[in-house]
């Protein structure tokens, strides 16, 4: 209740000290203060008075006042060695003089003419003052932020490894950068008040293969080849071209995989090779890719004196006679596979060739990390011999003997790998247990009785022409095997008595 007779005694008081000065100013007063086109007195734009200014007045004064300050505001934007000086001019910014100048112009100029004394009257005592609006250019940001990103922004680039012949050269790497626009946009448009140095966003793509790395490749760590003797053109031919896609791929990295299958690829005509011999269920049979078995061997071999991990690999049906036994690697695309991989802290990069009857490998890496020696070497510890059959012909004279199956003897090979520091084996491990199928001979055997003298010698003779048929076409083709399986090998067995695998698959590329 007293509350309320206050604001009442408050109300009347006002009211009668607006009628007194409105009775003070009188008719000529009130015409001179409400109808002026000058800023009442008390009014201000950011901290500069201009009372009993004109509009056009206040506008030229307040520009004259912060124009200058426009062109000498700027932001420093920095990355590494890179400095770029950003003017609010060029991010687009203005003030928003008319509209700040209008709003403070309508102070003492809105409402009845007791609102517009009492405003008037306020301002003059206590005084009125507005910060300019103002604003800046997206689009403004954006195309600096851009100008910027193409300056800095840099692809990022792999050392390059090239092997010249042994003549070892490495380029350096690159590092990539990408400007973060988005980011560096949003950090503009929120400094534009406090103009703060800018540390510019970047992020950074660094190569795994650097210069420092590749440059560890610095010598052989394993090297072995094999010779392919007198096999054919087409044979060798897949030899070359099964060992130039190794030393194609490149660098191998450290924990990286490699299959054989996968790096050679499918062994079609249409990729460039040819038919030659390959062993299909325990016998030597012409197929398209014939003689990279051979490849894949003598790379193992480089493997494992090299120290590589190897994590696939098979033996062939027969021993090849271009490796001791146990010390083979059979593969067939899509069966038979080699794989391995670099558990070396640094990479290795793979050399193939053909020099001579030979192919070789030769498995580069730091050398100077590999402070030890890798020494092979395969234990028969059982032959197995083949067995016999005889199956009896009455179409056969009594005595005759033709081979149906020609048998070879069975292995079981222990093979193990030792490892020499100075001078000295300081570990000898099983690697790997294999087992050659041994193979029956089958003959068959005559039971016909011999005719009289006169009749033998008649039938003598067409047993001799028969002998003369089969011999030949047996010799025919021993001389096929062997000319196309290579002559080197500590194991010194003809073609016809190797020995068989009993794996699911007996099928590779010899």
């Amino acid at each position: 209740m007293e509350q309320g007779k206050k604001s009442k005694r408050v109300l009347l008081f006002s009211g009668i000290a607006l009628f007194v000065i409105l009775m003070g100013l009188g008719i000529f007063g009130y015409s001179k203060v409400l109808n002026t086109d000058l800023f009442y007195e008390g009014i201000h734009i950011e901290g500069y008075d201009i009372s009993f200014m004109t509009k056009e007045e206040a506008l030229k004064f307040i520009k004259n006042k912060k124009e200058p300050k426009i062109d000498e505001s700027s932001m420093k934007l920095t990355y590494e060695d890179k400095k770029y000086d950003i003017g609010l001019r060029e991010v687009g910014f203005f003030y928003d003089y008319e509209g700040t100048i209008d709003r403070l112009y309508s102070i003492g100029r809105e409402g009845n003419i007791f609102k517009r004394i009492k405003d008037i009257v306020a301002a003059k005592r206590k005084g009125v003052d507005l910060a300019l609006d103002s604003g800046y250019d997206d689009e403004a940001i954006e195309e600096i932020v851009k100008n910027i990103a193409e300056d800095i922004d840099t692809e990022m680039k792999e050392a390059q490894f090239n092997f010249n012949g042994g003549n070892i050269q490495v380029t350096e790497e690159t590092i990539g950068k990408d400007v973060n626009r988005k980011e560096l946009a949003n950090m503009i448009s929120n400094n534009i008040y406090d103009l703060k140095p800018i540390e510019i966003p970047v992020d950074k793509k660094t190569p795994k293969k650097t210069k420092e790395l590749l440059s560890r490749i610095n010598g052989i760590i394993g090297e072995f080849s094999t010779s392919f003797g007198n096999s054919s053109a087409d044979r060798i031919q897949n030899i070359r071209l099964s060992a130039k896609a190794i030393s194609d791929r490149g660098i191998i990295m450290p924990g990286e995989t490699v299959s054989f299958n996968e790096t050679t690829g499918p062994r079609q005509r249409r990729f460039g090779y040819k038919e030659a011999n390959v062993i299909i269920d325990g016998e030597f049979t012409p197929d398209v890719g014939g003689g990279v078995c051979q490849t894949s061997t003598t790379l193992y071999n480089a493997l494992l004196l090299a120290d590589l991990t190897i994590l696939e690999r098979s033996p062939h049906s027969i021993p090849s006679t271009y490796v001791n036994f146990g010390q083979d690697a059979a593969v067939a695309y899509g069966y038979l596979d080699l794989k391995f991989r670099n558990d070396f802290d640094y990479p290795i990069y793979i050399d193939s060739g053909i020099s001579g009857n030979r192919v070789y490998f030769r498995i580069y890496g730091d050398k100077n990390a590999k402070d030890y020696t890798i020494r092979i070497d395969s234990e028969v510890v059982e032959t197995i011999v083949a067995k016999v059959k005889n199956i009896s012909d009455s179409s056969l004279p009594v005595g005759r003997k033709e081979v149906i199956q020609q048998g070879r003897t069975g292995y079981r090979v222990n093979t193990y790998k030792s490892v020499i520091k100075n001078g000295k084996v300081v570990s000898r491990d099983l690697i790997t247990r294999d087992y050659y199928k041994p193979r029956e001979f089958i003959y068959r055997v005559g039971t016909k009785p011999v005719s009289s003298p006169s009749k033998q010698r008649t039938d003598k003779n067409k047993g001799n022409n028969e002998n003369d048929k089969s011999g030949n076409k047996k010799d025919s083709g021993n001389g096929k095997k062997n000319g196309e399986d290579g002559t080197e090998g500590s194991n010194g067995n003809d073609g016809n008595e190797q020995n068989g695998s009993d794996g699911e698959f007996e099928g590779d590329e010899d």
